[in-house]
């Protein structure tokens, strides 16, 4: 396991047809319709103002290869680093080439190109599966609040409830897996902070869970709730139903608009 575990990635790009790099923010991949978050940037720059980006998929490395999947990319410009998001169908597991046709702001059409491994299954808890009933640490359990949480500033109000209690008050929950005072990129500490945005929105409607990802801020230990989630990475936001279903799986960056699209369908 890593914390952020290949989550800043340059992807290869063709530099000689389109100056825009994209970067990878999670490769968390697998068969199916999974989430592909990137970034644009210009040399070390994000790209925040592009107008659109229309993806299209084949098999990679084959010679006049059948389309197999096309559609846009939505743009999550309320995060510190904007960032997009699509879901592509990737119907085996292997290598899949992926096309990027990127619309600046001015105007300009350009081409970027890169490639992603889908695998045959993620290890995490799936959407459409019950969340484990994690005992995971609270101020009940653990009053010292820095060991829950590695940043600045920790807000008392994630670490009331243990998972098992959320799914037991017929709410729906949002359980946020994040370091925030440890994490090696400049895009995963800001996640809790949409998680706040958004419980701050909704209230008592839903219940906010953040568990951070060390048990032990010296030695590096993970908190057993992430071999329990079959977690490899962070950050990592599910979202539940009142009955405790995953509804939403989101690894890597996560905007407060992101975040409140996939809460809306299950608040009361």
């Amino acid at each position: 396991m890593a914390a952020c575990g290949g989550a800043e990635e340059p992807v290869s790009s063709d530099s000689s047809v389109s100056p825009i790099q994209i970067t990878r923010m999670s490769l968390d991949t697998a068969v199916g319709t999974p989430r592909i978050v990137f970034g644009l940037f210009d040399g070390p720059d994000p790209v925040a103002d592009a107008q659109s980006v229309m993806l299209s998929v084949v098999p990679a490395g084959e010679e006049n290869a059948e389309l197999v999947w096309e559609g846009p990319a939505e743009n999550y410009s309320d995060y510190e680093v904007p960032y997009w998001v699509a879901y592509p169908t990737l119907p085996t597991p292997g290598f899949w080439g992926i096309t990027a046709e990127i619309v600046l702001a001015d105007g300009r059409t350009v081409i970027s190109q890169f490639t992603i491994e889908a695998k045959e299954e993620n290890t995490a808890v799936a959407v459409g599966e019950f969340a484990p009933l994690s005992q995971n640490r609270t101020l009940a359990t653990e009053p010292d609040i820095n060991k829950l949480n590695s940043g600045n500033d920790p807000d008392p109000a994630f670490y009331q409830l243990t998972v098992a209690d959320a799914v037991a008050n017929d709410k729906p929950t949002v359980v946020g897996f994040i370091t925030p005072g440890l994490c090696e990129t400049k895009w995963c500490a800001p996640v809790l902070n949409s998680v706040a945005a958004v419980r701050d929105e909704v209230g008592d409607a839903a219940n906010f869970i953040h568990i951070e990802v060390y048990e032990d801020f010296q030695a590096l230990t993970y908190v057993p709730e992430m071999a329990e989630w079959g977690l490899e990475t962070e950050p990592y936001i599910f979202v539940l139903d009142d009955e405790g279903q995953v509804v939403a799986s989101l690894p890597g960056p996560v905007s407060p608009r992101e975040l409140r699209q996939a809460l809306e369908p299950v608040l009361p």
